[in-house]
C-alpha cells in the first residue's frame, strides 16, 4: 500500500490528468458534432449505437494514450536512474505491481468517465429511451479489460526500456493496426483488438432506407474465444512485465 501510494505521489505534478481529460473532451466534441442531429430512427437506436461508436473509437484512438499514460509513471524513474536506488527499498515486482495498479486504477476511472459522457450525449442529442444498464455495464468490464491489456504491454515497454520513444511508437503502430482490423474483421485475438471483440453491437447497412442499422452482437465459437484470450493476455503481460522487471533489475 505504500509503494502504491508513492507512486500516486510521484504522478502528482505529472499532469496525467490533464491527458485523460483532453481524450475525453475530444471524443465528446466528436460526439456533438457527429451526432447532434439524428433521424428518427438513429434516436430509436441511439443508445444502443453509442455502444458501438464507443468501442471503434478507442479501438484506434486507446493505444497511443495508454502509451503516454505508462510513459508517464516510468520515465520519471529512467530520468533519475533511480530503479537500482528503488530495489533496496521495495522489490522489484512490488514496484511493478505498484505501478500497474496505479494505473489501472486510473484507466477505471477515466472510462467511467468517458460512458457518463456519452450517456450524457445521448440524452443532449434527443435519443429515445434510455441505456441498458446490463449491457452498459459488461461493456464497461470488456472495456476496461481490453485497455487493461494495452496498459500493461506498454507499462512494461515503458520500465524495461530507457528511451520512451520506443513504447510511444509501438503505442502509434498499435493503434494503425487496429484502424486496418476495423475495416476487416470484427474481432482479433492481438491485443490491440480487444475493443474490437469485446463490442457488443454491430452496425449493417440498410440499402433501402440508406441508415445504419445497430444490433446486438450474436457471438460465434471463435469470437467467443477472441473474448477470452483478452483474459489471457492480462495474465501474459502481468506475469510477463513482473518477471522480465525483476530480471532486469538483477
Amino acid at each position: 500500500m505504500k509503494t502504491l501510494m508513492l507512486e500516486f505521489y510521484k504522478i502528482k505534478r505529472r499532469k496525467i490528468g490533464l491527458t485523460m481529460a483532453a481524450y475525453l473532451i475530444a471524443q465528446f466534441l466528436w460526439g456533438l458534432w457527429a451526432l447532434h442531429d439524428p433521424t428518427p430512427q438513429a434516436q430509436a437506436q441511439g443508445f444502443l449505437s453509442l455502444l458501438y461508436y464507443i468501442s471503434v473509437l478507442d479501438a484506434v484512438m486507446v493505444p497511443p494514450i495508454m502509451a503516454v499514460l505508462a510513459s508517464r509513471l516510468a520515465d520519471i524513474e529512467h530520468k533519475g536512474c533511480m530503479y537500482k536506488q528503488l530495489k533496496t527499498l521495495r522489490g522489484s515486482g512490488s514496484l511493478f505491481h505498484a505501478k500497474a495498479v496505479c494505473g489501472l486504477l486510473i484507466i477505471t476511472v477515466m472510462f467511467a468517465a468517458q460512458y457518463a459522457l456519452f450517456i450524457l450525449l445521448g440524452y443532449m442529442v434527443g435519443y429515445q429511451g434510455h441505456p441498458d444498464a446490463a449491457h452498459y455495464i459488461l461493456s464497461y468490464g470488456l472495456k476496461l479489460a481490453s485497455n487493461s491489456v494495452l496498459f500493461l504491454l506498454q507499462l512494461m515497454l515503458s520500465m524495461l526500456i530507457a528511451n520512451q520513444m520506443v513504447p510511444l511508437v509501438t503505442g502509434l503502430c498499435g493503434s494503425l493496426l487496429a484502424l486496418l482490423l476495423t475495416l476487416v474483421r470484427t474481432y482479433s485475438f492481438l491485443p490491440w483488438g480487444g475493443n474490437l471483440s469485446g463490442t457488443l453491437v454491430t452496425m449493417a447497412w440498410n440499402d433501402d432506407t440508406q441508415n445504419a442499422v445497430f444490433s446486438y452482437r450474436l457471438y460465434s465459437p471463435v469470437e467467443l474465444a477472441a473474448v477470452g484470450m483478452i483474459f489471457m493476455w492480462l495474465v501474459i503481460f502481468y506475469a510477463a512485465g513482473r518477471i522480465l522487471f525483476s530480471h532486469r533489475e538483477n
